[in-house]
């Protein structure tokens, strides 16, 4: 049988927000604010499903009691994913309770991986995470020591800076991963830029993107996780597992350098997280954040210098490049952006 499906507004009205609402919280679902596009599907005037869309990533899935087990699922699943596709993106990820990933895999999702009986993150690509580690697998350097690290560089500092030329003089090799994602203040590609800027007198040193498969707070989901579960914990612990299942193996892997963060909890949450992960197949180093004056040096600080307009106290904080670049235009083009947040 097929259902009518109807934009639902969730954002601008109240009724189809409420209508949202109380649907997935009959199905233990929370509701998130970060959905770019939601739909409902309707038996004649009934709302019977929802799901919703955040860049490329599916989200808040919910079908009645009543008509699960059948074709709704089917087609409201279709219909996201065609959308997504439409709107020009090569692959879709959906997380999932582990008791839906049939559903999924009937619709064609593989799964990357899985945490425990909290959920599983699952994709369909063309190419997808076998085709993104076959390119891993072509930067394969032969070596005894071989470390790795993941950053945002939100932006690149002298922390980040001395956490790769720690690594680098450790280690035979170093795979740099920059986070792909562009949902930070500074986009992406001058994220990447201003890290190779900053580490180009390292020569054994090899940057990569992370496109979709290590997650950020921005697309993982908290919605179906029961309220006592440790979001970021479980977050971390499938960034964990992709990296010690995958992509550590690909590149022959075996030192994860991570600094310390006396501020932050989730940071603190996340590196607990990975050594119980990695376990003895990867040996998790952490180290005390660099420090000037007898500050951490942190990206965040450094934001918030920029958004203040005091570049003399950034200057010792981060690489000539990276001061380079916050004092062009276009740096001046990101501040605008970080003063409008405040």
């Amino acid at each position: 049988m097929d259902f009518q499906i109807k934009r639902l507004w969730v954002k601008k009205s109240k009724k189809d927000h409420q209508r949202w609402e109380k649907l997935l919280h009959q199905a233990e679902i929370r509701t998130e604010e970060n959905v770019d596009y939601t739909v409902g599907l309707f038996d004649g005037e009934k709302l019977i499903g929802t799901g919703s869309i955040a860049d490329n990533v599916l989200k808040c899935l919910a079908i009645c009691k009543d008509y699960t087990g059948g074709g709704a699922i089917n087609q409201l699943v279709s219909h996201l994913m065609n959308r997504v596709f439409e709107d020009g993106e090569t692959a879709c990820y959906v997380y999932t309770k582990p008791a839906s990933t049939a559903s999924f895999q009937h619709l064609g999702f593989k799964e990357i991986a899985r945490v425990e009986e909290e959920l599983v993150f699952m994709e369909k690509a063309a190419f997808g995470f076998e085709s993104y580690l076959q390119a891993l697998s072509r930067e394969v350097v032969e070596g005894e020591h071989i470390a790795g690290i993941v950053m945002n560089a939100n932006p690149f500092t002298k922390g980040h800076q001395y956490l790769v030329e720690t690594a680098a003089k450790e280690n035979d090799w170093v795979h740099l991963f920059v986070l792909s994602e562009d949902a930070s203040v500074f986009p992406v590609a001058v994220r990447k830029k201003l890290v190779q800027e900053g580490v180009q007198h390292l020569k054994n040193v090899s940057i990569h993107d992370t496109k979709s498969y290590l997650v950020s707070s921005a697309t993982f989901p908290s919605y179906f996780l029961k309220e006592s579960s440790d979001v970021t914990r479980i977050q971390a612990k499938l960034d964990a597992t992709i990296f010690r299942e995958a992509i550590a193996p690909t590149l022959s892997i075996r030192f994860r350098y991570v600094g310390e963060e006396p501020y932050s909890e989730a940071t603190n949450i996340y590196n607990e997280a990975m050594a119980e992960v990695f376990d003895d197949t990867i040996q998790l180093i952490i180290l005390p954040r660099k420090e000037t004056a007898g500050e951490v040096i942190s990206a965040s600080h450094v934001r918030a210098l920029f958004v203040e307009d005091k570049l003399d106290e950034i200057k010792p904080l981060v690489p000539q490049t990276t001061f380079d670049y916050l004092n062009s235009q276009k740096g001046r083009e990101v501040q605008l952006k970080l003063k409008d947040k405040e």
